[in-house]
């Protein structure tokens, strides 16, 4: 089952997802060169955290994979509507950094009350 949902997910963030960084360059092949050497990174590591923080690693391979999934749809859906509804770069990149921060203190708060039942 790990196994399809990993590829499935894998679809999706490659063929579905828009590019969460083309609202910050004027040139969309910029911002898809940022993506693919950069950014792609970024979402990575930040989806990856953020899924860590209520996953218990291989406890459910399937369900990882799924809160991976879920993880970067919805940061990519954050910067892109960040990115488009504010277009001066430093503070769009100051209120994604505030509501990523917010978004780990809430699943903090899950993931100790998964811990402590």
């Amino acid at each position: 089952m790990y196994h399809i949902i990993h590829v499935i997910s894998a679809f999706i963030r490659q063929f579905y997802l828009p590019n969460p960084f083309s609202n910050l360059f004027l040139n969309q092949v910029y911002a898809d060169l940022f993506n693919i050497l950069i950014g792609g990174f970024i979402l990575h590591i930040l989806a990856y955290f953020m899924t860590g923080m209520v996953y218990e690693k291989n406890s459910a391979p399937s369900i990882g994979s799924f809160l991976y999934l879920f993880n970067y749809c919805l940061i990519t859906g954050i910067i892109l509507l960040i990115t488009f509804l504010v277009k001066i770069l430093w503070i769009s990149i100051i209120v994604c950094i505030v509501l990523y921060i917010v978004l780990l203190i809430m699943l903090s708060k899950i993931g100790n009350d998964r811990y402590n039942l």
